[in-house]
């Protein structure tokens, strides 16, 4: 019984494993820009607190103007203010690009954490220096 439950562990950790594979893929399929922004911002810092003004100011990608153009920021008013580990930074980014709206390049909002305190927000279209 002890290695069926290994066994079916195993298996949930890979089946995880390849669908932020697959949301990465997709998202790129919609908008490249947003995996470059999502990386910027995810590896930057291991340590990512909201609120804090690194959340909240985010991570854009080098294009910065056009419809292509995209921010990625958390924003939020947990308290105490809860930890972000980037492995979920990234796959909680790219599972919204992968399921946004056709059209939207990607564009995507959704909140997470505990009490749904934490607003996540792929802007596209973002314009250096105007949010």
């Amino acid at each position: 019984m002890k290695l069926a439950i290994q066994t079916l562990l195993l298996a949930l950790l890979a089946a995880t494993e390849v669908t932020a594979a697959s949301n990465r893929d997709i998202c790129l399929s919609k908008n490249r820009n947003v995996v470059e922004a999502v990386n910027a911002f995810c590896n930057s810092k291991r340590n990512i607190v909201v609120p804090s003004a690194y959340a909240k100011a985010g991570g854009t990608a080098a294009t910065k103007n056009g419809p292509r153009a995209i921010k990625v920021s958390i924003g939020g008013n947990c308290k105490p203010p809860q930890w972000v580990p980037q492995k979920y930074c990234k796959s909680q980014f790219m599972g919204m690009c992968a399921r946004s709206a056709k059209g939207s390049y990607g564009a995507s909002a959704k909140r997470f954490g505990r009490n749904k305190c934490q607003n996540w927000s792929i802007q596209t279209g973002y314009v250096a220096g105007r949010q």
